[in-house]
């Protein structure tokens, strides 16, 4: 435990493996447990992120720990005769530890430090489970959803178990004002796919308003909230973090978890809620501080940004984690399949070193882009763009983050030429780009109407792309839509049909596997489309009318005719369709 530098570096100067809990000010409704942590592993610093550590009948942790201090405690742990308990604020804590060292090490570390979720659900300590149901442990070192889940599964990950998102139930009100429940089925023997699961149906029967419920009762703490209607998750799902994803222009989800008014006070962690669409908070370029929401095509070439650089930080933190893919190769790979590109880069501000940014070596700068073009001013000036590529080990990260110019988003390059990209591939890409930026283990990504910029054959892609991700770290999406194409890549338990009857909202599975099914009959099921009139179809009675025959239309039209055409011409001639 170390409060000043001096302390610190003493304690650092020693040989060996060490881990250091620093102080920090932080108040949870009254309770100060919260530790940020140095450690070093075989002479490697490694970021293993904060923990909260609560003693029995205490409030300031730190404090407590002071006052040991100055009664002779040497400042190591475990400590004897005292019950405490802790929780890291990333299930990754023990994750990187386990991959660092011996899974006994780990663990021996996990019981210093009195690791609840061990001590709770492995081997049921009772002075453990006493301090569990204390408002300490509720209002502080559960207060954030990663610190539940890391409560929740640690002692599996302490155990060397595979984590997996369980299927969830949320209970919403509908448009009748009634409560509806939506069960969702992520778990499954079945060798299909359940990473995703689909909300479909006409508009106007609350997909989108079940939605944007779905996000707020995950930011709010209190499921029994006044504001929240009812709306409420049960059980509390093992969620480390909620994407949500909406370039609808009518979409009105929170754009981070200091846009809920319902909170009664900000919480630390702001990544357990993401969101990424048209509106988002807008970011200083010299401060980077986030300021005022605004809607803009300005957000999400900020957002992308700022994900590609997550990408490479993600990367480097996380390279001793064996299971963790690399996120900058994962992108790489996903976007490939709609963009002929070798590498994506991030756009300098004008006057960005670049010697900061990637050294004075020359051969660095093979890692530089830059083009002549015409500024706003009608003057010519050079853009200058660093690549973001697998395995860099080159680019200083801070100084990358401070000149970056975030607005001018994400490019890609081909033999060293920008590649310009269509409206679709460009929303492909800030979704993927976002959304692997993000990415946490057992994360839901919740995706309101991909399809509004996207051409069939991109939703197919995306579809796929978002399997990819998902099963990569161990998450699950839900997605809501119109599209049946997306609907042929999910199995029918994993569909949910809204239908707004005269008894209220009615919500089905298909009674027919829908995975790899026939397009028509997937929308004539959801949609009714066969009592609904085309326009096709009334021309076509029009010339069965005029001919008489179905022969004598067919030889009438000839060669513009299909078959799809030439069955119904016959039907209608029988008054079959």
């Amino acid at each position: 435990m170390s409060s000043n530098k001096e302390l610190q570096q003493r304690w650092l100067s020693k040989k060996g493996d060490v881990l250091l809990l620093l102080y920090d000010r932080w108040d949870d409704f009254g309770y100060k447990t919260r530790f940020p942590t140095l450690c070093r592993v075989n002479g490697e610093e490694v970021e293993l992120g904060a923990i909260r550590i609560l003693f029995d009948q205490q409030h300031a942790s730190h404090t407590f720990l002071a006052n040991l201090r100055e009664q002779d405690w040497d400042g190591t742990f475990p400590i004897d005769d005292v019950n405490y308990i802790s929780v890291p604020e990333e299930i990754t804590f023990y994750e990187h530890l386990r991959d660092l060292l011996e899974p006994q090490d780990a663990l021996d570390i996990a019981r210093a430090l009195r690791d609840a979720s061990h001590l709770v659900f492995s081997l049921e300590d009772e002075r453990a489970i006493q301090l569990v149901d204390t408002e300490g442990f509720r209002t502080s070192l559960q207060r954030e959803r990663s610190s539940q889940n890391s409560f929740a599964d640690g002692w599996r990950k302490l155990g060397g178990q595979e984590l997996g998102v369980s299927d969830l139930q949320f209970t919403f009100r509908d448009t009748f004002d009634d409560l509806s429940e939506l069960a969702l089925k992520f778990v499954s023997r079945s060798p299909l796919p359940h990473d995703i699961n689909v909300i479909i149906g006409p508009n106007g029967v609350g997909k989108s308003s079940a939605l944007r419920q779905m996000i707020r009762a995950w930011i709010q703490p209190k499921p029994d909230h006044p504001e929240l209607e009812g709306a409420h998750f049960d059980p509390r799902p093992n969620l480390s973090q909620l994407v949500a994803v909406s370039y609808s222009p009518f979409e009105r989800f929170p754009v981070d978890t200091d846009d809920e008014p319902t909170l009664e006070k900000a919480l630390k962690d702001k990544g357990i809620y993401r969101f990424f669409g048209f509106r988002g908070r807008h970011l200083s370029q010299n401060t980077r501080r986030p300021t005022s929401i605004r809607n803009s095509l300005a957000v999400p070439r900020t957002n992308a940004c700022l994900s590609l650089i997550q990408c490479l930080v993600d990367d480097r933190r996380y390279s001793t984690i064996k299971a963790w893919a690399n996120k900058l190769r994962t992108l790489e790979k996903v976007l490939s399949s709609a963009i002929d590109f070798d590498t994506a880069a991030v756009k300098l501000q004008q006057d960005a070193e670049l010697g900061e940014i990637i050294g004075d070596d020359p051969f660095d700068e093979a890692q530089v882009f830059k083009l002549n073009t015409i500024g706003a001013d009608g003057e010519e000036q050079l853009e200058r763009y660093v690549a973001i590529s697998p395995g860099d080990d080159v680019i200083n990260i801070a100084a990358l983050q401070k000149h970056a110019d975030l607005e001018g988003g994400v490019a890609f390059f081909r033999d060293g030429n920008r590649v310009e990209l269509s409206s679709g591939q460009r929303l492909f890409c800030y979704i993927v780009v976002n959304v692997l930026g993000v990415m946490r283990r057992n994360s839901l990504v919740v995706v309101d109407e991909p399809e509004l910029f996207l051409h069939p054959t991109l939703e197919i892609q995306f579809v796929s792309m978002l399997k990819q991700l998902l099963r990569t770290y161990g998450s699950k999406a839900l997605v809501a839509t119109h599209s049946v194409v997306t609907v042929r890549e999910v199995p029918s338990r994993c569909v949910h049909v809204f239908e707004n009857t005269d008894d209220g909202l009615r919500i089905t599975n298909p009674p027919f596997e829908t995975f790899g099914g026939d397009v028509q009959r997937i929308s004539s099921y959801v949609f009714g489309d066969r009592a609904v009139s085309k326009p096709h179809e009334a021309w076509l009675k029009d010339l069965l009318r005029q001919h008489g025959t179905a022969n004598a239309v067919i030889e009438e039209l000839d060669e513009d005719l299909n078959e799809e055409i030439i069955i119904q011409l016959n039907a209608m001639e029988r008054g079959k369709w």
